[in-house]
């Protein structure tokens, strides 16, 4: 049953704001019915469960708005539940995004025993050392790439031959569709031999023609249709991955994988890789995508942070795994600089309608964001006017605005952000992590005249 909103009202002396208190006292009064009926339904339908505190991540202080989040002592903290579904983070440069990415990160390795990754296209690498830090003191060992080599040659050769598919830019129409499934049959041939797929990338570029048809000399039909392509074929698919495997300079041939690892953090410099970041993105993300789905253990939980998605994948490759990996027992934070990064408007909705929580920093053009935190009815007051002079005759009514108004959003403070999810948001200020690498905390002063909160010593990153 939903709150009617008032008549205009024709008032003199009349307060507006005690119209809008009375129908903000009626809507948390709707508000607890609707949570009453919903209780007893599910009490009815399930019978009743005991209630169980989640662990959860201390973030920073809470400044107003819903108690979205778990608050004690002015404390913001997120429920660890929470995080095992899709975490969209915006912010332009420098608005803090960072610290709160690092907190999650480190509060997950801390209190839990989820693995942690981070992929970023940035190229940031004091953020790097950061996270190595965090993750040290957490008792991880985290796997830094490039520094470690990464082993992509992991899995079946059908798994490896849809991560090699990925590398390359295929032409969508026109005469070059016609070369793009060729040089799929060529790497399909390539990895799926009986003798088993590649395991380096120069075992791929060394099945050239004659290599491949010896590899498949058990299977005349298989050998048969490797003669039939023309060595020109073979060649143009060869100069294409060896361009690719050029600009990597071997770090796709390294010793750990996904699997190895309880933490990590794989840093794509464009500097050094060119064009050819996005394809060693896409590269990864379908690895990432392959060892939730067979390689993980059973129950296993595993955090993927994507840092500037927009800049290594699109925005429907990015949609289409946010709607893989969480039934496999993943979750992802997804963190672009703006609305317009994720994609185009049809693969930013895909995202939007896959995200449960969203941490929006300052932006210039939020309001397709804070659509996610719906409206409240605020009530508008006129008073009517003839020639300057008040006429003590005016009205109000009540206007549905955003509960995150857009200039708000705009007018953040660097490390503040609302938290958005379920209709309500909730402000906080992010507490930062290091100061930098090697760095000291900083501590926060308690607010005078209030009693001190309990010490926190289990938990490294003590607010």
């Amino acid at each position: 049953m939903g709150i009617a909103p008032p008549l205009a009202l024709i008032f003199e002396g009349v307060r507006p704001r005690q119209v809008e208190e009375e129908m903000r006292i009626r809507e948390r009064s709707e508000a607890r019915r609707l949570q009453r009926r919903e209780r007893r339904a599910r009490r009815a339908v399930g019978g009743t469960q005991p209630r169980r505190r989640s662990v959860a991540i201390k973030l920073g202080r809470h400044l107003d708005g819903d108690r979205l989040l778990r608050t004690k002592w002015g404390r913001a903290s997120m429920p660890i539940d929470r995080l095992k579904k899709t975490t969209l983070m915006v912010g332009s440069p420098g608005s803090g995004k960072t610290e709160t990415l690092l907190r999650l990160a480190a509060g997950t390795a801390t209190r839990t025993d989820w693995s942690v990754f981070v992929l970023d296209a940035k190229g940031d690498a004091t953020t790097q050392l950061r996270f190595e830090e965090l993750m040290r003191e957490a008792g991880r060992n985290p796997q830094l790439f490039p520094a470690t080599h990464y082993d992509g040659w992991r899995g079946s050769g059908r798994e490896i031959t849809n991560r090699l598919i990925e590398l390359i830019d295929w032409a969508d129409e026109g005469g070059g569709t016609y070369y793009r499934d060729l040089s799929v049959i060529v790497i399909r041939l390539a990895c799926t031999a009986e003798k088993g797929p590649p395991r380096s990338s120069q075992e791929l570029l060394d099945r050239h023609r004659n290599t491949l048809a010896g590899l498949w000399a058990a299977d005349s039909r298989a050998a048969k249709e490797v003669l039939d392509f023309k060595d020109e074929h073979i060649a143009s698919c060869r100069h294409r991955y060896r361009a690719f495997f050029d600009a990597v300079n071997g770090e796709l041939d390294g010793t750990f994988a996904f699997e190895d690892a309880d933490c990590g953090y794989l840093l794509l410099n464009e500097l050094l890789y060119g064009e050819e970041t996005t394809k060693f993105a896409r590269f990864l993300l379908e690895d990432f995508k392959q060892y939730v789905a067979a390689r993980k253990r059973t129950g296993h939980q595993v955090l993927l942070i994507v840092d500037e998605f927009s800049a290594i994948a699109s925005g429907e490759r990015v949609a289409r795994l946010v709607e893989i990996v969480r039934s496999y027992g993943a979750s992802l934070v997804l963190v672009p600089q703006a609305y317009e990064g994720m994609g185009g408007n049809e693969a930013a909705e895909r995202i939007l309608n896959a995200v449960h929580t969203t941490f929006l920093h300052a932006v210039p053009e939020p309001e397709q964001l804070v659509r996610a935190a719906g409206t409240t009815l605020e009530v508008e007051a006129s008073v009517q006017h003839d020639v300057g002079r008040s006429l003590d005759i005016g009205s109000a009514r009540a206007q549905h605005q955003y509960k995150v108004p857009p200039n708000n959003v705009r007018a953040l403070r660097p490390g503040a952000c609302f938290v958005i999810a379920d209709g309500k948001a909730q402000r906080i200020q992010v507490a930062p992590t290091h100061a930098k690498p090697g760095g000291r905390r900083p501590s926060e002063p308690t607010r005078k005249g209030a009693a001190a909160p309990p010490p926190d010593n289990d938990n490294p990153l003590r607010l």
